[in-house]
This record gives C-alpha cells, sequence and structure tokens, in this order.
C-alpha cells in the first residue's frame, strides 16, 4: 500500500463510524446528492462504487432501480459500518488499484470525492476501462476549487497533508485522463463546490 493511500486509510479509520455528522461527511453529501440525481441505472446493473465510505451513495442509487450493488474501501472501519447499515449489499476493504475485477464485469463505477486520494489516477481509470462492459459508465464528483486555490493547494498544502490527499484536478486535467485511456464520451462540469464527470467505454 503506497504512502498516500495508508494515510487515506488511518484518517478515514479515525472518523468512520461518525462520518455523516463530521464535516468531511457533511461536505461530501452534496456530491452523493447531485451524483444520486445524474446517473442512469437499469434494472439488474451491476454497479461498483470505489472508495464507498459507509455506503450512502450506493443505498440513493438502490432506490432508483433494483442493482447489484457492490462497495470497496481501503477503510476497515468504513466498510464494517457499510456491512452494520445495508447487509444486503457486498461491501469489502479492497484498494482502487488494481481493481479486483474480471473483464467487463461491471455496469457503472462510482468515485464519490475520492478520486483526488487517488496515487495513480491515469491507472485507474485504465482499469475503469478494462472492468467496464460495452456501454458501461464511470462518475466521478470530486472538489470543485477555483484556479489560483487549486494551484495553492497542489503545490503548498496536499503534499504535506496527512489525509492521503493527492491533487485536486481541474476541469480539463480529468477530461485529459479518460481522453487518455479512450473512453467514447467524456463530459465534465462543474456546479457549486463539486466537479462531475461522465465517460462511457
Amino acid at each position: 500500500m503506497d504512502k498516500k493511500t495508508e494515510e487515506s486509510r488511518i484518517a478515514y479509520n479515525k472518523i468512520a463510524f461518525e462520518y455523516d455528522t463530521s464535516r468531511e461527511g457533511q461536505y461530501t453529501s452534496f456530491h452523493i446528492n447531485e451524483l444520486s440525481n445524474i446517473i442512469d441505472l437499469s434494472e439488474g446493473d451491476i454497479v461498483l462504487d470505489v472508495a464507498c465510505g459507509n455506503g450512502t451513495l450506493l443505498r440513493e442509487l438502490s432506490k432508483k432501480a433494483k442493482i447489484q450493488a457492490n462497495g470497496i474501501d481501503v477503510s476497515e472501519n468504513m466498510i464494517h459500518a457499510a456491512k452494520m447499515r445495508y447487509p444486503n449489499m457486498n461491501f469489502e476493504v479492497k484498494s482502487c488499484y488494481p481493481l479486483e475485477w474480471k473483464d467487463e464485469s461491471i455496469d457503472i463505477i462510482t468515485i464519490c470525492c475520492a478520486f483526488h486520494h487517488f496515487d495513480n489516477p491515469q491507472g485507474f481509470v485504465n482499469e475503469c476501462k478494462r472492468v467496464l462492459k460495452r456501454n458501461g459508465t464511470v462518475y466521478i464528483a470530486d472538489p470543485n476549487f477555483g484556479a489560483v486555490l487549486r494551484f495553492l493547494a497542489n503545490k503548498f498544502w496536499l503534499p504535506f497533508s496527512k489525509s492521503g490527499d493527492v491533487r485536486i484536478y481541474s476541469k480539463k486535467e480529468l477530461e485529459v485522463i479518460f481522453n487518455n485511456s479512450e473512453f467514447k464520451t467524456v463530459q465534465v462540469y462543474r456546479k457549486d463546490r463539486g466537479v462531475f464527470l461522465k465517460a462511457k467505454k
């Protein structure tokens, strides 16, 4: 496990059981709501939520359609909380890279407020392309920082952060990463505190 992933594991283990009322949990709730509104689902879809936390996004998606809900996270305590809350869903302690799923086995992949923690973003996106079925889709929600704040955070704050943060991405940077993996369509937009991406294989 790389240094930043280990930092993420430690940080989220500490707040797992109070996550919803924590500052981080309240910040993430906006992103969860927006994702749950924009994600297109069909009955029986196999959904993988990467860095799933306590399972809140999968709960919201399960209200929209009968899906096969799977969540992975590096935090043992987050996965324990998710299993306690939603025993009918599948949650496992796993890293985001590589993804331990077969080629073309997933319909939808979601990543909510976690992409900026990934140490190998291009490798992860390549893995998404591999495990997604034909016409499968990735949805990402991540923090939306203005250009100046993003520059300052990436240069002076995140290198010294102990919370596992790696890089805050611009809209253009996200587009480039997914285009490098040759996704068929890549759409990115900013809304309030979030930047949101939809990429179709």
